[in-house]
């Protein structure tokens, strides 16, 4: 697979401008879309689903669903008829899967195949560079959905041990800037799958994201995967509130 796998693409769109009054901001917010997640549950948790000019960050331990999520929520905005920019960190981008869960949710994947793109990202220098070739591909101008499997993963491995935390944060702090104001003038849903680290000792211990405050001052939300038995179990923890949906993984995907 090229760095950039492309079939087809749409019209040239307009960037937002820098600046604006609030007025401005007040009546583009009204514009924005939202993208259905592909579950009704999870929906209903994040106040209708992914919504553009937004980063939501997705965390959990294997097997919690987060690439079915990632999959399904592409589908949405590609059957919506918008493109999808999938950057792959993990070269784990399954073209197989996302067809059946189309499939499967009744939509042609002859129809919404071609508006997911991969770009795949070995290393940080790929991974930031991914948001330029967004850009200047004029073949994803009509690009309403960023997602990123996963966000952290090169930045652990090239900035690895402990005497590189500050230069880690550093420059996954300089990449979420980018991503987020990119996110903005060009009205994106950007969905970042995120590792988990376990803190504390024994009964007390429990599941972070990693990249810690640096990831989360530039999320607007951060959705938690937690599998428990046969179930998964979706939360926002950082928002206080203790609710959580009970999710099932099937060949549909996450529901």
């Amino acid at each position: 697979m090229s760095a950039l796998h492309l079939i087809e693409g749409g019209a040239r769109k307009k960037v937002r401008p820098a600046t604006m009054s609030l007025r401005e901001a007040v009546e583009l917010d009204s514009t924005r879309l939202s993208f259905s997640s592909g579950s009704g549950p999870l929906d209903l948790l994040l106040g209708g689903g992914f919504r553009t000019a937004e980063m939501v960050e997705v965390f959990g331990a294997s097997g919690t669903g987060k690439t079915q999520l990632a999959l399904q929520s592409a589908v949405s905005a590609a059957s919506a008829g918008f493109s999808c920019a999938y950057v792959d960190a993990e070269g784990q981008f399954r073209p197989e899967r996302l067809s059946s869960i189309c499939e499967s949710r009744g939509h042609d994947p002859a129809q919404v195949l071609p508006r997911v793109y991969c770009i795949r990202a070995e290393d940080t220098k790929q991974q930031i560079a991914a948001i330029s070739m967004i850009d200047q591909n004029e073949k994803l101008d009509d690009c309403r959905m960023v997602i990123v499997d996963t966000v952290s993963k090169n930045f652990t491995l090239e900035y690895s041990g402990s005497k590189m935390v500050v230069s880690r944060q550093t420059m996954l702090g300089t990449y979420l800037n980018r991503l987020a104001r990119n996110a903005y003038r060009h009205d994106r849903a950007v969905i970042l799958l995120n590792r988990v680290a376990s803190v504390g000792l024994d009964a007390e211990a429990r599941e972070v994201g990693i990249g810690g405050d640096t990831l989360r001052h530039f999320v607007q939300r951060a959705l938690y995967l937690q599998r428990r038995g046969e179930r998964v179990y979706a939360s926002l923890p950082d928002e206080g509130v203790h609710d959580e949906v009970r999710l099932r993984i099937t060949g549909r995907g996450i529901e």
